[in-house]
């Protein structure tokens, strides 16, 4: 689950887009939460959450501006700037702008290598000087995206039709978040949130047009109590969504999802002993769609010293999937998608158990954080890929199964020497019938690394950062000639930075050391008719349910 400012703004149909165009400069932290957070957050935080924490008004910098452009010709610009508006009120603005516009082709498979992109965001955030130091603050953003793939002679003029293939998406967003503390003697907190979501998009000639809107208001309650922290709140959210599928078709007539979600939450931190905490919570909500959800959660605190942490975090959670806006493969191609029944929310229960310790070496200092994990996950909605002409969209009639453990490590030097690296393995699978799969485009080990070096006296950093990835099953056809595995990839980079005084630093470098492309391939194509001749291409797919 990904969160502003600690309100539910990226779901549904902006899970692809939510998190582009947020300008780097207003992000203050982002924090990460391993393993079950349903209480306060739903019952969609079953396995984690990402809470991008803005910078406020009051304390941003006056000006910040950073300008990046590659020989690649990706051209990005990050601007912000606070003000003041009397006395009571501080603002922050923020400005995002990408532009990539090169149909590069270096694999020579007569597609795009990289999506292309042209995007502006414009975000603006107040916060209100109140007595007691009470909370108030209103923020606003605005999206715009352009992108497009396809063949690379794809021009504007081809959208939607068959002459050349190309899949094209134009999204526009607007959000709106704020919080209020009421002025009462009990700590009352009113959060609340609002999207508004648009795609146009067009997957060679099939379109995929879609609006969403999500209002989100929660009130809370917090207190201490001897040893208790106790919170509580009253949550409601609203969610219309609409597009041109038969997902929100009745027969022949249009029918929009209008879905009410109100709940009721409580949770209780007791301080059992000075290093021992646990927190028991449990969250009802009422989906006018689905009926009742119950997601009860539990988490376990162990700290013996600042050196070493245990934590441990079960619950359960609840999610409504809408497969035409999480699963883009669903559009793209000449398929025929194929919905075999009524789908059922997906249910899973989690376990995460993580330890952190702190290790002095000398001169230097050892961090680790290890996480071992587990998601068993009930009426999972599974996309079937082994028939040629046909994508087949039905609950799992059995169970899946995540499972994996993660090793992160800092390690510090009295020089200035930094080293960052992570490595996750995992165990995903599926049992129907009693046999058991692993699932398409699924990797069983990912890591990730950055070594960092600072020149104190010249002013200069060199940051070598990367990433790396299992091989992942892909969907082919018989006599394919695509691969049915993906090879094991690495994108590596390197960075220099240079400071100049306080407030200036220039930065380049090179990206994508090892030149990794993807592999060229010959394309299994169904032949169509162009009205102007112009050759085959995909057909766009047709949707319907059974």
């Amino acid at each position: 689950m990904v969160m502003i400012d600690g309100m539910p703004i990226v779901s549904a149909l902006s899970t692809v887009y939510g998190l582009s165009g947020i300008p780097n400069s207003l992000v203050e932290r982002v924090e990460v939460v391993k393993g079950p957070a349903s209480t306060l957050y739903g019952s969609e935080a079953v396995a984690g959450l990402i809470n991008i924490i803005t910078k406020s008004p009051t304390t941003a910098p006056v000006l910040s501006a950073d300008v990046m452009a590659t020989s690649w010709q990706e051209y990005n610009v990050d601007m912000g700037w606070r003000f003041k508006a009397g006395s009571k009120a501080q603002s922050l603005l923020g400005l995002n702008y990408y532009n990539y516009q090169d149909p590069a082709d270096h694999n020579g498979d007569g597609f795009t290598d990289v999506t292309q992109q042209h995007r502006i965001s414009i975000f603006n955030k107040w916060s209100f000087n109140r007595k007691n130091d009470r909370v108030a603050s209103l923020a606003a953003r605005y999206f715009y995206e352009d992108r497009w793939g396809g063949q690379t002679q794809w021009e504007k003029r081809w959208r939607g039709t068959d002459s050349v293939y190309g899949e094209s998406i134009y999204t526009s967003r607007v959000e709106v978040l704020g919080q209020y503390q009421l002025p009462t003697r009990p700590h009352l907190m009113l959060q609340g949130s609002f999207n508004y979501h648009n795609q146009n998009s067009v997957y060679g000639t099939t379109w995929f047009l879609a609006k969403q809107s999500i209002a989100f208001a929660q009130l809370t309650w917090d207190k201490e109590i001897g040893k208790h922290t106790l919170l509580a709140g009253l949550p409601f959210r609203y969610t219309f969504y609409d597009d041109n599928t038969v997902v929100t078709a009745d027969k022949e007539t249009n029918k929009p999802q209008r879905t009410f979600l109100p709940g009721i939450f409580v949770q209780d931190e007791i301080k059992l002993a000075t290093a021992h905490n646990l927190l028991l919570g449990m969250r009802y909500d009422y989906n006018s769609l689905h009926g009742n959800i119950v997601t009860p959660r539990l988490a376990y605190k162990w700290t013996p010293n600042y050196r070493n942490v245990l934590r441990l975090n079960a619950g359960t959670g609840y999610r409504v999937v809408s497969i035409f806006t999480e699963d883009h493969a669903a559009l793209s191609g000449a398929r025929e998608v194929v919905i075999r029944s009524e789908l059922k929310p997906e249910r899973s229960w989690n376990v995460n158990l993580n330890y952190t310790k702190k290790i002095p070496l000398g001169s230097a200092f050892l961090g680790l954080d290890a996480t071992a994990f587990y998601t068993h996950f009930s009426n999972r909605i599974m996309p079937d890929y082994t028939r040629p002409d046909s994508i087949l969209y039905d609950n799992l009639n059995g169970y899946a199964v995540s499972e994996g453990f993660s090793l992160n490590a800092d390690l510090a030097f009295a020089f200035p020497l930094k080293i960052m690296a992570g490595a996750t393995v995992m165990d995903v699978y599926q049992k129907e019938n009693g046999v058991r799969t692993r699932p398409m485009l699924t990797e069983r080990f990912t890591g990730t690394w950055t070594v960092s070096y600072a020149f104190k006296k010249a002013g200069l950093t060199v940051d070598y950062t990367g990433n790396i990835y299992g091989p992942m099953l892909l969907p082919v056809q018989p006599n394919d000639p695509r691969p049915d595995k993906s090879p094991v990839w690495s994108i590596q980079n390197v960075q220099l930075t240079k400071k100049l005084g306080k407030e200036w630093e220039i930065y380049g470098g090179v990206k994508n050391l090892l030149n990794f492309l993807p592999r060229k391939t010959a394309l299994p194509m169904r032949t169509t008719h162009s009205i102007n001749g112009r050759g085959t291409m995909p057909t766009g797919p047709l949707i319907h349910i059974i």
